[in-house]
């Protein structure tokens, strides 16, 4: 048995290792289970023991019943498999409880269900009101195998504005939300973005812009406080009902932190949370900073249940804007586009250095990553790179040298296996088989010694990490197959990418990421073994219980 802390009453040994044990310090005991610690200096183990909000010892059934007092609670897991909380190391926390409220989309095949949804969403509202999807879907999913046209959404919703998001750059708009958004149909394209239009040039309601899209959800009603909180509580129910003990939020504005805190601090939360401020694409970098010190935020402050832990930056676009070595597969001469100037990410970074900010930057195509590892390597001759805990965002089409750098630097790739679900069809119809295949390439990642910290960029994606893992080992895709198979991993790395390894990536291997002692005891309880499971079956999971810091946040 592997032991850490002291307690305080008659002494056993147990090995090699005292322990003193006192009444009610052991308050929870969990055992007869498979517990896989993904501690390298423990392995498999079957029982554990909790003290408070973390964990007292791993061992065998028999040492950690041995420390069971009369005001343990004892749990019989009858064989279960017990692995550490998992680590969603790239979402957007308040919009995934947003996205609980607004019309589904994920289950979506085809777009007369879409349409039938929106008709029946202006039947419901007053008329002027907004109609809003969910955004955790993309257009391959139907078997239309497109965005519906600003035609169909007037036809269906003459006399509301509709808003349906597909990820962070892309929606697709009707006339009355052209007019809310004061879109006209001569407009030139939006910095950074572009419209989509017809042979006859005719703005067909897709827009492609990262700013632009940000710019027509600012004109949706703003929730209310009481909203903003209700909607981290819902998400981090949905949440712990998957087994996700620890997130990293992106693009997290002032007033979202706050509202996050006062849940925290209300005790309302049932995960831990690091939140990386959001950085304005086109605005000086000046008005980023002064907004930060506006509202007193610095670099990694607050606590363990939250905590900043840098900036945020998106460089280039999705998958029909990332920016590319070589033209799209289906737009000869065009390569993407950068979201944010390439100067205003290297004055950034510079500004992160200086002052000891965390910072990741989204960098999906490979001219983005090469751009961006550039800067940073030119900025540590004079200002340390390594060590800060720097990452790349959904770095997804690295090139040898890029890698070279990475380790250098020391950067951590955060990688969604969730995309190749949702958004492989696009892949294949801009980037082109070739690039397709080496995309997302987690294997290349871990035999190059970088350890992809794994996540699902819900809502763009569904968050759930068990398709995430699924993705991962079998390369599935909902709608192109299997995509890129020599980027597969296992079982056991899937495993790690969603909870070691995304603890290293946020800089609290020390405090989770496996069972270990003196670690916060975040748990769960899961029907099958993810590691000896038919891969195909991963995907299938099901959650018994949830433990947050030795607290029960989900029992099924």
């Amino acid at each position: 048995m592997i032991i850490r802390k002291t307690l305080s009453c008659a002494a056993l040994t147990l090995g090699t290792i005292g322990v003193a044990c006192a009444s009610g310090e052991v308050d929870l005991i969990l055992h007869d289970a498979k517990v896989r610690t993904m501690d390298d200096a423990i392995g498999v183990a079957e029982a554990v023991a909790v003290s408070g909000d973390r964990i007292l010892a791993v061992g065998s059934n028999e040492e950690i019943l041995a420390l069971r007092d009369a005001g343990s609670r004892v749990i019989d897991l009858d064989g279960r498999t017990l692995i550490p909380g998992l680590v969603d190391t790239h979402l957007h926390l308040d919009e995934v409880g947003e996205n609980l409220q607004k019309i589904p989309t994920n289950d979506l095949r085809s777009l007369s269900v879409l349409l039938e949804r929106i008709a029946a969403e202006a039947e419901r509202l007053p008329e002027g009101e907004w109609i809003v999807g969910a955004s955790d879907w993309h257009e391959s999913q139907l078997a239309e195998n497109r965005f519906p046209s600003r035609e169909e959404l007037d036809a269906v919703a003459p006399n509301h504005p509709v808003f349906l998001r597909r990820g962070g750059i892309n929606a697709v708009i009707n006339s009355a939300a052209m007019a809310a958004a004061g879109i006209d149909e001569e407009d030139a394209d939006p910095p950074g973005g572009k419209y989509d239009r017809d042979d006859n040039g005719r703005f067909t309601g897709w827009i492609q812009s990262f700013a632009k899209v940000n710019e027509i959800a600012g004109l949706l009603p703003s929730p209310s406080e009481t909203q903003v909180r209700a909607n981290f509580v819902a998400a981090m129910a949905a949440l712990s009902r998957r087994g996700v003990t620890t997130v990293r939020s992106q693009h997290v504005s002032p007033d979202h932190l706050a509202s996050w805190r006062s849940v925290v601090d209300d005790g309302e939360h049932s995960l831990r949370g690091v939140a990386m401020m959001a950085i304005n694409p086109r605005a000086p970098l000046e008005q980023d900073i002064a907004l930060l010190d506006e509202h007193g935020i610095s670099p990694g402050m607050g606590d363990d249940d939250l905590r900043v832990g840098g900036l945020k930056a998106t460089y280039d676009g999705g998958v029909e804007t990332a920016l590319l070595r070589e033209d799209y597969a289906n737009i000869p001469g065009f390569r993407g586009i950068e979201v944010t100037p390439l100067d205003k990410i290297e004055g950034l970074s510079a500004f992160a250095c200086e002052n000891g900010w965390g910072l990741s930057v989204h960098a999906i195509g490979g001219q983005a990553i090469t751009n961006v590892l550039n800067a940073w390597g030119e900025l540590n001759e004079h200002c340390p790179v390594a060590g800060l805990g720097w990452g790349l965002e959904h770095p997804y089409l690295p090139k040898a040298s890029d890698l070279e750098r990475m380790r250098e630097l020391s950067i951590t790739p955060h990688t969604q296996a969730p995309h190749n679900y949702t958004l492989g069809s696009g892949f294949l119809e801009f980037w082109g088989e070739e690039r397709t295949h080496r995309s997302i390439p987690n294997r290349t990642y871990i035999d190059a010694g970088l350890l992809p910290a794994a996540g699902t960029d819900a809502p763009v994606a569904p968050f759930d990490p068990f398709l995430a893992m699924w993705v991962e080992v079998t390369r599935q895709t909902a709608a192109a197959g299997v995509l890129g198979a020599e980027e597969a991993v296992t079982p056991e790395e899937s495993l790690r990418m969603h909870t070691l390894w995304a603890a290293q990536g946020l800089g609290m291997e020390d405090r989770i990421g496996s069972i270990s002692p003196g670690k916060y005891a975040d748990m769960v309880v899961v029907s099958e073994d993810p590691i000896t499971l038919d891969p195909e079956s991963l995907r299938d999971i099901a959650i018994e219980w949830t433990f947050f810091s030795g607290e029960v946040v989900h029992q099924n």
